[in-house]
């Protein structure tokens, strides 16, 4: 499936946080999502979810994380998922007791 691009489709869900983005980070996972289409079990850049290597995951810029599935000629984004990277669990100002 290398080279040859696949047909993009969106779940409900992840077309709404696609849509809700930035123009910049959109434009980000725009590219991220033509290169995963023609190369989507990239051995260095994607890890299988699970059982089955049809089901993909591929952190594709700071913050961003797509869940995809291959399905035949088609590439799914089952799920984007944003993180606020501003915000961490431990506060390295706070010293340690």
């Amino acid at each position: 499936m290398t080279g040859r691009r696949s047909q993009v489709k969106y779940t409900v869900e992840a077309k709404a946080v696609h849509d809700s983005l930035t123009a910049d980070r959109r434009a980000t996972v725009d590219h991220a999502v033509r290169v995963l289409s023609r190369d989507p079990f990239h051995k260095l850049a994607t890890a299988q979810i699970g059982p089955n290597e049809t089901y993909r995951k591929a952190y594709v810029a700071p913050g961003i994380v797509l869940e995809y599935v291959v399905v035949r000629e088609a590439f799914v984004v089952v799920l984007l998922e944003l993180f606020d990277e501003s915000s961490y669990l431990i506060d390295e100002s706070e010293t340690a007791e």
